[in-house]
């Protein structure tokens, strides 16, 4: 399965495969630090398109698909744009996130729930959380399975719940 853009997609994984790997006969992309797979069907790319990041002079890649979703694979892996229909606004929230995210800001938010058992989450601890639902919204809407993740996430706010006695609004 040749084509100009799957071509330049393969180019960039042979370039950065300590962060994204293309699997030619299965279309698929993995991103390397999640293990997370997103297969790419021929008819699904409408454009690939090489970038610049201005601030840091890093290559990438902005993969449009043709339901008008995109992705872009860069260094840190496959990214995307977080999907705030379900967390809200959140401000300072990034355009893009990617998997190394989700696994930062979960940490945070379970190191602060067993590193202070007595403690009541705070609005920051809520916002945690609101980020990580954000990006895993974004992750399925780009294509990604995101089971394991939710139920992370989800005893965390079952934790956080437990605390506030069930008043978390």
């Amino acid at each position: 399965m040749s084509s100009p853009d799957f071509d330049l997609i393969a180019r960039f994984c042979n370039e950065n495969p300590q962060a994204v790997l293309w699997d030619q006969p299965s279309a698929s992309l993995r991103d390397v630090f999640s293990g997370k797979t997103l297969r790419l069907a021929r008819g699904q790319v409408r454009e690939v398109v090489a970038r610049t990041a201005s601030d840091t002079g890093e290559r990438y890649l902005v993969v449009l698909l043709d339901d008008g979703r995109q992705i872009a694979l860069a260094r840190a892996g496959i990214a995307f744009p977080p999907d705030l229909r379900n967390a809200g606004p959140l401000p300072g929230m990034p355009v893009v996130v990617c998997w190394r995210d989700y696994a930062q800001v979960a940490g945070v938010i379970e190191h602060a729930l067993s590193a202070h058992p007595d403690t009541a989450p705070g609005r920051e601890l809520l916002d945690l959380l609101r980020y990580c639902i954000a990006l895993l919204d974004g992750a399925r809407r780009a294509g990604f399975e995101v089971a394991p993740e939710e139920r992370r996430i989800e005893g965390a706010l079952a934790e956080v719940e437990r605390r506030v006695g069930g008043r978390l609004s």
